[in-house]
């Protein structure tokens, strides 16, 4: 089937021609993983649906079927209906719903958040610059240990927005929209900067900070005193855990390199997320490093370190900045016009970034790889790290080399 679709096609995509070995084993090994998903849904419902003389098939087995089976849910209901049954699709849009919500309050409690994430769509957007409200300047982001003056354009809950006058009390969760900040706000797979927003006779202790639209909302908890909107305040990035975040995100840059010089220029970025414990790189590759090839990774990353490479942003027209030789982009992304740039020395690293940096690669101080595995059929994922954290992984191997 695939030959046909190569010869209609090659000429105009010669990619087609190109890889075509590597897509045919490709599409065969997603055969055979959907046929093997098909056996166990089946052999699932044969067993625990339709011996069961029920005429319905509940919500939670047909969740059960999609959720941890893989089989979709437009399959159940095919099955189902072969049967002679009906599928509760009521109560699997339920159950899809509570996974969903079980996962958002995972990923909030990760980050200490409590009470729901407060979120500005359209409506609130809207809201903003219909009341005159400028979008938040937060070129600040890029500068290090300077605390930036700003002042309270609009305070949001989750009951909306605060009307003039009233003011968040000492307890409040609440998300201030500022005019101007120095937080970075989480994007292009960074997190987040943290840190306080103090005002007179109080401060926020900011747990979240996210982008709507222009307008950066700086979420958390009012920990004393009182704020309104007009109110004056002093944004203060914890510069510390950033020192942590930077070097990790420097470095998923380098990785990127690493990983095209030992794996070969197939391999491209599929995601990314650095956080002030480590980092995460997914990419593509059809199977598992083999320890050499993980080893010769791990010595180009640490020897780019111990080159103390420059790291240089530039922002620039992008049709300028896609003409650079050997720049690189992340798949699928769309990116803004003119676009940031960043370089790791002279040709070891040139990405487009958003992101905080290192100044120079030696800050980065160390670097360990911690795993390798799949996330997705021809994706796999590395996990390093950096810093502190990297140097006291080398000395626990050394410690367990010793003790074996």
């Amino acid at each position: 089937m695939f030959t046909v679709v190569v010869d209609t096609f090659g000429e105009a995509y010669p990619e087609l021609i190109k890889n075509q070995a590597n897509i045919i084993e490709i599409v065969k090994e997603e055969e055979q993983a959907f046929s093997t998903m098909l056996d166990r849904g089946i052999k699932y419902f044969d067993e625990e649906i339709n011996d069961s003389k029920s005429k319905t098939v509940s919500g939670d087995k047909a969740f059960f079927l999609y959720d941890t089976l893989g089989f979709p849910i437009d399959l159940t209901e095919l099955m189902a209906e072969e049967a002679g049954m009906t599928v509760d699709t009521k109560g699997f849009k339920n159950e899809m719903e509570e996974q969903k919500q079980r996962s958002r309050e995972a990923r909030l409690a990760a980050k200490g958040i409590t009470g729901g994430q407060l979120v500005l769509i359209a409506e609130q957007t809207s809201w903003l610059a219909d009341e005159g409200i400028h979008v938040t300047d937060d070129s600040s982001k890029y500068l290090w240990d300077e605390e930036v003056g700003s002042e309270v354009k609009a305070i949001f809950t989750s009951d909306g927005f605060l009307k003039e006058g009233d003011a968040a009390a000492d307890g409040s969760t609440v998300g201030l929209v500022l005019d101007k900040s120095s937080f970075y706000a989480e994007a292009g797979g960074q997190d987040t900067d943290l840190g306080t927003i103090s005002f007179e006779g109080g401060e926020l202790i900011v747990v979240d900070v996210k982008s709507y639209g222009g307008y950066v909302l700086h979420s958390g908890v009012v920990s004393s005193g009182s704020v309104a909107v007009g109110s004056s305040v002093k944004c203060e990035v914890d510069y510390a855990r950033r020192r942590d975040v930077a070097p990790n995100h420097s470095m998923t840059h380098v990785l990127n390199a690493a990983l095209r010089e030992v794996l070969g220029e197939g391999c491209d970025q599929r995601g990314s997320q650095c956080n002030d414990e480590k980092l995460r790189f997914d990419f593509s590759h059809k199977k598992a490093m083999t320890a050499a090839q993980l080893r010769d990774t791990e010595v180009y990353v640490r020897d780019t370190i111990e080159k103390s490479l420059p790291v240089t942003s530039e922002v620039m027209a992008l049709d300028d900045a896609k003409a650079i030789p050997g720049v690189r982009a992340m798949f699928g992304e769309v990116y803004p016009d003119p676009v940031r740039v960043v370089k790791v020395g002279d040709d070891c690293s040139v990405e487009f970034c958003g992101g905080t940096h290192l100044a120079n690669t030696a800050e980065a101080e160390a670097f360990v790889l911690t795993e390798e595995t799949a996330v997705a059929k021809g994706i796999r994922r590395i996990t390093a790290l950096t810093r502190d954290a990297a140097k006291k992984a080398v000395e626990e191997g050394k410690f367990q080399c010793a003790v074996v």
